[in-house]
């Protein structure tokens, strides 16, 4: 099973990042826009998981879950990695509920390392939420205007669960199915 942790969005940002999209203020790009269902905070990609750890996956997340209280989340910033001018990902960043991603994705990276073993990211977390993968070198004009892409209007959602996604890799794309959802209390 092809595992990762996610934070998934309700309509209301949903509908703000393809307003965004709809409206983007640079023509003739050269990649195209992620599906909307693949829109998420990663907390933890685990990858490539025996079906033998699955219970231990889900009782490490499980534990995870009471120590962190629902608490609101508002995109904003237009980016890139490794930046703008040379992106290979697009994506608008977290603002407000930052820390708050962050705790539980150190968390979440804690207890699954306890639980299965599993290496910590060695990177430090930045809350994001992909909007498209880049494949080739951007022109540096285009690089340029991608800089001037103004931030969502933060839409404010309220976090009161995360997921243990399954990804399954196809032609046309990676589709997710959530294998277990977690309440935050």
């Amino acid at each position: 099973m092809r595992l990762f942790v996610a934070v998934n969005f309700d309509d209301t940002v949903h509908d703000a990042i393809q307003a965004a999209l709809d409206d983007f203020p640079v023509a003739n790009l050269p990649w195209r826009w992620s599906s909307p269902e693949t829109w998420h905070v990663t907390l933890k990609f685990l990858g490539e998981t025996p079906q033998d750890d699955l219970a231990r996956v889900v009782a490490a997340l499980e534990s995870v879950r009471p120590r962190h209280a629902a608490f609101d989340v508002a995109l904003g910033k237009f980016g890139g990695f490794p930046s703008l001018l040379s992106p290979r990902v697009l994506f608008y960043g977290v603002d407000a509920g930052a820390d708050s991603l962050v705790a539980l994705a150190r968390d979440v990276d804690r207890s699954l390392e306890q639980a299965i073993g599993l290496a910590r990211d060695a990177r430090a977390f930045h809350a994001h939420a992909t909007v498209a993968r880049v494949k080739e070198p951007v022109p540096r004009a285009l690089a340029d205007a991608l800089t001037t892409v103004p931030a969502l209007s933060h839409p404010v959602t309220r976090v009161s669960t995360f997921d243990l996604v399954e990804s399954h890799l196809g032609r046309t794309g990676a589709r997710y199915s959530v294998v277990k959802r977690f309440a935050l209390p």
